[in-house]
């Protein structure tokens, strides 16, 4: 289980946090998610999730994935901006390495904006190496790096 700082704790998402979750994803993305999508996720099999709650008990950061095949994938982490720099979303991507080496995954993968540098270097610094890119995946045209941490290689990806 990963440490978050005191004053915040994660447990897994559930349908009531998806208004909270919609609103920080479009403080945070330009091109964020609907709620409808979120609600899709949220109690699916295949599904892995989790929502961090700081002491007043609003929705700070997340991280939603799915499985596929024998990979987890990664499909959105975000933190609010206030509560940037805590170490929220290396915790909640520590939770998502726990869960894929529980589901005897071969590794982790998400895609992230070339222009997200603090994203791409925080990845980097936690082991997530890019493996390719996807040419026009956002919808303003923007390229994906895709990124990918082996966990058939823990000691050189940890």
């Amino acid at each position: 289980m990963a440490t978050f700082p005191p004053g915040f704790v994660a447990r897994p998402a559930v349908t009531a946090d998806i208004p909270a979750v919609a609103r920080l994803e479009a403080d945070v993305f330009v091109d964020p998610w609907p709620a409808h999508l979120y609600l899709q996720e949220v109690e699916q099999p295949l599904r892995y999730q989790r929502v961090v709650m700081n002491d007043s008990r609003a929705v700070v950061a997340y991280l939603f994935a799915c499985w596929q095949v024998d990979e987890l994938h990664v499909l959105k982490v975000a933190t609010h901006p206030l509560f940037e720099g805590r170490g929220l979303a290396t915790a909640l991507m520590e939770e998502a390495r726990a869960e894929a080496l529980r589901g005897n995954a071969r590794g982790l993968f998400l895609e992230v904006r070339p222009s997200n540098r603090r994203a791409v270097r925080l990845y980097q610094a936690i082991g997530y190496r890019v493996i390719g890119r996807r040419p026009g995946y956002y919808t303003n045209g923007e390229d994906a790096l895709v990124m990918f941490f082996d966990l058939s290689r823990p000691a050189e990806s940890a």
